[in-house]
Order: structure tokens, then C-alpha cells, then sequence
């Protein structure tokens, strides 16, 4: 497994400068949180579950599609509880008016926030550690130690969580089918796995103090140079993010939702801006298969 993580940090984005990388995903991020038309959104989702299953593989990322699930089926049901505006009344619940404009607003709402964490499960991968410390620890050192151990104690917690259940279980407290019985268990391996993780962060800054951090100006190394592809890569992200942002943020192309499902401006006009949108979505693939051939 670890072998494989390293070898899916060689492909794609992970090639080109850290910046480029960080500014592609951030725009995609913009895009996809910005937008309140099923088009883009839909776009944006299946292009982020491609490109997940192309770094991770399906089996790997057959484990987000409950959590993906769950958050759309959240957004749409309270959405639709909480709001009674709209013309199609499905049902009525208590002389509430359940609609059907509320639920396709939730649900769109829940494919957007779904796409999102797509892609900041993907910037996650793509920006590690080391690359944060490049990217802020010339003008923002403490802020990129922040970030770099935040994203790095995420997987460290679940892997120690697992282990401590691991070892639960051979000490024989095995899960108990009472809820009570089970919640207590989850709060003694929850407290185990947070002091032994505290006890590391004081051996860390203990290290870190002993080795003058934080103490003056510190010269650092690193291997990562702007190159001309990276220049173009820039310019291509550019040009491509432009009338992604004009069709996400203009008013003439948004879509409404109340008292019925509508969309103003012209859909010619939209669709024309959608495949700029698209083009930069596929951005990662193409690259990849243009460095794969080269």
C-alpha cells in the first residue's frame, strides 16, 4: 500500500511546481462552491470521481461512496424539510408543503459539497507535506508547520486508532452489541489514541526546540524549480478558468430554483462556456496522459 501511495505521487499534477498544483485545485474548488447550476456541479462531481479512481483506484474509493451518499441524502431531506417554497407539492406533512424545487436544491447543494470533498481529498494527496513546507516556509513558516501536521495527523490517527482497536480485541474487549457498551469502548480507544498522540507532539516540539526552530532566519533546500511547462501549465489554467468563472459568477447564466426550476440567459451561450468549464476540469488527465507519452 505504501508503495503504491508513492508511486501515485509520480503521475499528474504531482509533476509540476507545488504552486501551479495548489492553484489549479483551489480554482476547481472555487468553481465547484461557487456555483449553484446541476450542470457544472455534475460536471465538477464526475470529474473529481474519475480522477479519484484514477490515483486511488475503484476499490479504494468505493469507501467514500457511502460518505458521498449520506451527504446528498442529508442536504436533500433537510432542505426539503426546512424549506416549502416552490409549485410541486409532493406531499404535505403537518399542513407543510413538501416540494419538489426544495428537494432538487438540497440535493444539488449535497453533489456540490460531495465534489468538494473530492477535491480536497485529491489536493490532500497531491500537496504533501514537504511541498507545504516549500510553499509557506520562506514568508509563513509557522503557518505551513500548522498545515503540514494537520494533513499529516489525519491518516496518522486512523491508522493509530486502528491499532488500539487491534489490540482491544486481543486483550479479548471484543464490540458489544449494546450501544452504551460500545460507545464506552469508543471513548477509551478515543482517549488512548489522543495521549499517545499528544505525548508524540511534545517529543516533536522538544526536538524541534533542541534543533533552534523558530529561533531566527533558517536557510531550507529544496528541489522544486519553475519551469517553462509550468509556465504554460499556468497560462492554460488561465485561460481556461476565465469563462469557467464568467459562467459560474455572472448573473445572466444563473440557475433559480423557487417558485420552479429555471435557468436565465441563453443555453447555447451556456453550453459554449460549459465546455471551457469541462476542458478545465479534465485538466489532470490530459496532462497525464501528455507526460505518460512523453
Amino acid at each position: 500500500m505504501v508503495l503504491r501511495d508513492k508511486l501515485l505521487t509520480k503521475r499528474g499534477l504531482s509533476l509540476i511546481h507545488p504552486w501551479v498544483a495548489f492553484a489549479y485545485i483551489v480554482v476547481a474548488l472555487i468553481l465547484t462552491m461557487c456555483s449553484v447550476n446541476p450542470l457544472l456541479i455534475i460536471t465538477s462531481l464526475l470529474m473529481a470521481i474519475i480522477i479519484r479512481i484514477r490515483t486511488i483506484g475503484f476499490k479504494r474509493f468505493a469507501r467514500y461512496i457511502p460518505w458521498l451518499l449520506l451527504i446528498v441524502a442529508i442536504t436533500g431531506i433537510g432542505n426539503m424539510c426546512i424549506s416549502h417554497n416552490g409549485m410541486h407539492v409532493l406531499f404535505l406533512v403537518n399542513d407543510n408543503r413538501i416540494t419538489l424545487e426544495a428537494l432538487i436544491y438540497g440535493v444539488v447543494f449535497g453533489l456540490m459539497f460531495a465534489a468538494a470533498f473530492l477535491w480536497c481529498t485529491y489536493l490532500q494527496m497531491i500537496i504533501t507535506g514537504e511541498k507545504l513546507t516549500y510553499m509557506f516556509g520562506s514568508f509563513a513558516p509557522g503557518l505551513g508547520l500548522v498545515i503540514s501536521m494537520t494533513l499529516h495527523y489525519i491518516p496518522v490517527l486512523r491508522k493509530r486508532m486502528e491499532i488500539v482497536r487491534n489490540a482491544q480485541a486481543g486483550m479479548g474487549r471484543k464490540p458489544s452489541n449494546n450501544i452504551f457498551t460500545r460507545a464506552r469502548m469508543w471513548g477509551r480507544e478515543f482517549s488512548i489514541v489522543i495521549a499517545w498522540s499528544l505525548e508524540n507532539a511534545i517529543d516533536t516540539s522538544s526536538s524541534m526546540t533542541a534543533m533552534g526552530y523558530g529561533l531566527g532566519k533558517r536557510s531550507n533546500y529544496s528541489n522544486y524549480r519553475f519551469k517553462i511547462v509550468d509556465a504554460v501549465f499556468l497560462g492554460v489554467i488561465i485561460a481556461l478558468a476565465i469563462p469557467g468563472f464568467f459562467v459560474t459568477l455572472s448573473v445572466d447564466y444563473r440557475v433559480y430554483y423557487y417558485p420552479t426550476f429555471g435557468m436565465m440567459g441563453d443555453i447555447s451561450t451556456v453550453l459554449i462556456l460549459w465546455v471551457f468549464y469541462l476542458a478545465y476540469m479534465i485538466i489532470p488527465l490530459i496532462l497525464e496522459r501528455i507526460i505518460k507519452w512523453h
